[in-house]
């Protein structure tokens, strides 16, 4: 099984490919290119996308995607703690910005 950080190395690798043959098809087919085109290209992107994803789903096990769905399932909560946090400490530097407004007014 893989971890987070190797799906997210193959995703990016993926893409950095398709950027690569986007550019070289660019370059041939010249600056502009067609929208349809374009859109075409798009479709089967989202379908090679799917049928990798598909293809290794099926190939994994389930002790393996019960794994993978934990992984995700706490990322998900560490990042919603993270947000919560972070919100908390907006507010609060918030608050605080305005008070030394208030006291910085009251100085003058």
């Amino acid at each position: 099984m893989s971890t987070l950080e190797d799906l997210d190395d193959i995703e990016r690798q993926e893409k950095d490919n398709k950027k690569d043959e986007e550019g070289k098809d660019n370059k041939e087919n010249g600056a502009a290119g067609n929208g349809d085109a374009q859109m075409k290209d798009a479709d089967e992107q989202k379908e090679d996308e799917e049928d990798m994803l598909d293809a290794e789903i099926l190939n994994s096990s389930t002790r393996d995607i019960i794994n993978r769905r934990r992984l995700l399932e706490n990322d998900l909560r560490i990042m919603k703690s993270e947000f919560q946090r972070l919100t908390h400490e907006k507010a609060t530097m918030n608050e605080r910005i305005k008070d030394n407004v208030d006291k910085i007014e009251n100085n003058r």
